[in-house]
């Protein structure tokens, strides 16, 4: 079915994949015309006013739709398939559409698992990448799926490489009810993070400059620029909420217990520098720390008993 969401005001905004990142990047964005593009019919944000098209699609078995708007912006925000190094998902996207569907530009989230392990040392966007694990090669593959296909038909590519993300309603707060060991402190292998707001003013920040004609093309790591030991979470969040801290475990016995996509993170230790973004957007995080993320967060808001823990990115 075509779909015919041009304004004479903003550009049409296409969210390949809808979940929390795209949900509070549609918020931002009420005027725009939106396609939401994801296994579940997303309802528009409160006080959205342009047109919403929310389409029930699956990246490993649908056709992309006979007609996305020409000149749209694209977020493609979805993940991988769950195996294997190569990232089917975007080479089925891109192979699908025609000419007249080229965008305006493209914004692809990946992740800094794609360095690698680089045992806690400073990490920024010359350091070559070095997948330790499927699930990084995976992101990798789609980068230069991305980066290829962009660069051929000269559509600017903006590539942000984003570790972990986190929120008031996004903090570990299931597994220290349950009691489940972290490492302790002086193996704690190094994380980082970006608070899931920062994360879509960062990318509010690239649409607008993208509607402007000056395109932030290029590959930057997205964080606040604190990377802390892992386990500083854990306890941090537990004091806040004023919870029994989580009993800590030399890192081979963490290991020994955790599952596969734990232990990914486990192994990985680096130090992500990501001020290149922040100079080139002239940005500063609402979230700079940790503590200034859990100043914000109220026992009374939390939900109680659901599952609420840091997603899979680094």
């Amino acid at each position: 079915m075509p779909i015919d969401l041009l304004s004479p005001t903003a550009l049409p905004l296409v969210l390949i994949g809808y979940g929390d990142i795209a949900r509070r990047v549609a918020e931002r964005h009420p005027d725009h015309p939106i396609i939401s593009l994801a296994r579940h019919l997303a309802p528009p944000p409160a006080g959205h006013r342009a047109a919403w098209a929310a389409l029930n699609f699956d990246l490993d078995r649908d056709e992309p739709p006979a007609k996305l708007p020409s000149k749209a912006i694209w977020l493609y925000f979805a993940p991988p398939p769950n195996d294997g190094v190569v990232d089917t998902r975007v080479a089925r996207w891109l192979a699908a559409i025609p000419p007249a569907q080229h965008p305006q530009g493209v914004i692809y989230a990946s992740t800094t698992g794609v360095y690698g392990d680089h045992h806690g040392e400073w990490i920024d966007e010359q350091t070559p990448a070095n997948p330790a694990h499927d699930r990084g090669h995976r992101r990798l593959d789609a980068e230069a799926r991305f980066d290829d296909w962009c660069r051929a038909r000269s559509i600017p590519l903006t590539v942000l490489r984003i570790t972990g993300i986190y929120a008031c309603d996004r903090l570990p707060l299931e597994r220290i009810r349950a009691g489940a060991p972290v490492v302790c402190l002086d193996e704690s292998p190094w994380s980082n993070r970006i608070h899931a707001d920062d994360l879509a003013d960062i990318c509010t920040r690239l649409i607008a400059r993208l509607e402007q004609g000056k395109p932030v093309a290029g590959l930057f790591n997205i964080s606040d620029n604190n990377p802390r030991p892992m386990t500083e979470l854990f306890l941090a969040t537990a004091a806040h909420f004023k919870l029994p801290p989580p009993p800590c475990l030399p890192l081979a016995d963490v290991l020994a217990q955790s599952s596969p996509m734990a232990r990914e993170f486990l192994s990985e230790s680096k130090r992500i520098d990501a001020s290149a973004i922040q100079r080139e957007l002239d940005w500063r995080p609402r979230y700079p720390s940790l503590a200034a993320t859990l100043a914000d967060c109220r026992a009374e808001d939390m939900a109680d008993g659901q599952p609420i823990s840091l997603p899979p990115r680094r």
